[in-house]
């Protein structure tokens, strides 16, 4: 594997990793729905992974990303009709 690719990887890693303490333990959507900083957060977790999935695939087709396909539907519904987005 490539460094560019290894580095997709782990910038999607990273995102995981952030999403996990920006929302934390409580998980709850009460929460995220009220504080526009953690859903500002959360879309930028998300608008990276699906980029960085993106990304590795068009450097490496032959390695299979299970919803690869619906996690960059995500990241391009927040990036391009985010004022179509209902929590």
């Amino acid at each position: 594997m490539t460094r560019k690719e290894l580095k997709y990887l782990e910038d999607v890693k990273m995102a995981i990793d952030d999403l996990s303490e920006i929302v934390g333990e409580e998980k709850m959507f009460a929460n995220f729905n009220k504080n526009r900083m953690m859903r500002l957060a959360v879309e930028r977790c998300f608008e990276i992974i699906g980029e960085a999935i993106k990304n590795f695939k068009t450097l490496n087709s032959q390695i299979e990303i299970t919803n690869s396909k619906e996690i960059i539907g995500l990241r391009n519904r927040i990036v391009h009709a985010y004022d179509s987005i209902d929590y």
